[in-house]
């Protein structure tokens, strides 16, 4: 892997403008997002849109889930790829109530079942088949609602808790950039939990390369 062109640090200072100015109001790929106070902006940096346009072209799914929702955004992109039943979970309470407004201005992607839980811990019993997963990645100081359970560890524990709500043919994606650093890597993770990964896109800028990973299991 190259040399990361870009620090966490650096990425912070990045995202305080966009923290700054919440909430506001955003448009992305027709939906109409309201980004309230302490939830993280879905129209920050380069993965949210690399990722929203990866999605845009998947086969829809019956279940689909939408893990670490914040905003909704890769929510409601599910429902409007036409996946049937979308469940969007999120640490955050704040982030869950900014969801349920988000619903209000696009009714025509709803309903949506946004919940508030760590992780898989209070999600009902579901077998999913399409599961999205944009990770926090480095330990906060309680910025949208996270804790120090930095990018690795929370990696981790979704792997030790997600067999339970999947199948064989259960598509995972995960967007993942380099200056994260290795030890955040889902493909150096997911494989000591039983999963496969492979890359199903890539696209580089000045924080250096991004990828997503497409997980199944092994």
């Amino acid at each position: 892997m190259n040399q990361p062109l870009m620090s966490i640090d650096a990425r912070k200072q990045e995202l305080a403008h966009y923290l700054d100015k919440q909430p506001y109001i955003t448009e992305l790929d027709g939906i109409t997002l309201k980004i309230a106070k302490n939830v993280f902006p879905s129209d920050f940096g380069l993965t949210s849109s690399f990722f929203g346009s990866f999605i845009l072209q998947q086969q829809p799914a019956a279940m689909a889930l939408d893990m670490g929702c914040g905003s909704g955004y890769f929510a409601f992109l599910l429902k409007k790829i036409g996946c049937d039943t979308v469940v969007g979970v999120d640490f955050n309470k704040d982030a869950v109530h900014c969801t349920l407004e988000n619903g209000q201005l696009n009714p025509d992607l709803t309903p949506i079942d946004f919940l508030h839980s760590d992780l898989f811990a209070d999600v009902p019993p579901a077998q999913f088949d399409l599961i999205v997963f944009n990770f926090n990645y480095y330990p906060s100081d309680g910025t949208f609602g996270l804790n120090q359970d930095g990018g690795r560890e929370i990696l981790k524990r979704f792997f030790e808790q997600v067999s339970g709500y999947i199948t064989e043919q259960t598509r995972i994606y995960i967007p993942y950039s380099e200056f994260i650093g290795d030890q955040h890597d889902p493909k150096n993770i997911c494989p000591d939990y039983g999963f496969s990964v492979t890359v199903e896109d890539s696209t580089i800028n000045h924080a250096g390369e991004h990828y997503i990973y497409k997980i199944m299991k092994a």
